[in-house]
């Protein structure tokens, strides 16, 4: 039987790709998984995997991704881009725009803000996280992306460990939020940014992602994975291959990459 959720959203589809071909499940492992062995298997650009559930969901340096069932939006969308490996960050910075600028309408008159490099705010507390995976392919084949995007929009309860840092839009608005148009409207931003990042418009993702970056403020603390090691200093902005800039209090530049470094509130 199909997943309600994936036949209501694909009937409000406005892309060229993305959700054209869809696989929705009531649980599973992880979306970016089971969209990483479609893509094994051939599957198109832009075919996604849409879930009510995950049973081993994870976010960035393995953490766990937790969502109640039935409640939020869980998919990963399989990505084949032309862009040299090096710029791969491009992708999740584009993905957040898309995100923030898809839900604003959902969450009037709140505004989304972004905090390098995956998480989408609201409120100050996170509504939605990102996970890029990769998979180098041998010569002369194409480069497979998995685009793993975790959206809470109608949770109204938080485990206690994130109480004080989680949100979503039901809890940002007041009101609930209906999922198959946000999801539609979501596909349609993810491809639109994807799209621009790779033929001539990455600037203009960098200068959007800036923007909502400044909302935050312009000071920003990093701490390396797995130590107490800090780097803080004022943001400059995002380089061509979605790393961030960071210039210190000694006036020094650093240019830090997504995988080196986790952001502190």
């Amino acid at each position: 039987m199909p997943l309600p959720l994936a036949a209501d959203t694909r009937d409000r589809l406005s892309t060229d790709r993305f959700g054209r071909s869809m696989r929705g499940f009531e649980t599973v492992g992880s979306t970016n998984e089971r969209a990483a062995q479609w893509a094994a298997a051939g599957a198109p650009e832009g075919a996604t995997v849409l879930t009510e559930y995950q049973t081993t969901g994870r976010g960035r340096h393995g953490r766990d991704w937790t969502a109640d069932k039935g409640r939020n939006l869980l998919f990963s969308v399989v990505l084949r881009p032309t862009l040299p490996p090096d710029r791969f960050g491009l992708l999740t910075v584009a993905a957040g725009v898309a995100v923030a600028e898809a839900i604003e309408d959902f969450v009037s008159p709140h505004s989304a803000a972004l905090k390098w490099p995956n998480d989408v705010l609201l409120e100050g507390r996170k509504a939605c996280g990102i996970l890029l995976e990769s998979s180098l392919a041998p010569p002369n084949t194409d480069a497979v992306v998995v685009l793993g995007v975790g959206l809470n929009v109608n949770q109204t309860d938080f485990p206690d460990a994130l109480a004080d840092t989680a949100t979503s839009l039901r809890l940002a608005s007041g009101r609930p939020v209906p999922r198959p148009p946000l999801l539609a409207r979501l596909l349609r931003a993810l491809e639109r940014r994807y799209d621009a990042v790779q033929h001539n418009g990455a600037g203009s993702v960098r200068g959007a992602f800036r923007e909502r970056l400044a909302a935050l403020g312009s000071s920003l603390s990093l701490r390396l994975p797995g130590t107490d090691e800090t780097l803080s200093g004022t943001v400059q902005g995002i380089t061509e291959t979605g790393a961030l800039r960071l210039r210190t209090a000694d006036g020094v530049e650093k240019t830090v990459h997504a995988g080196e470094v986790t952001t502190r509130r």
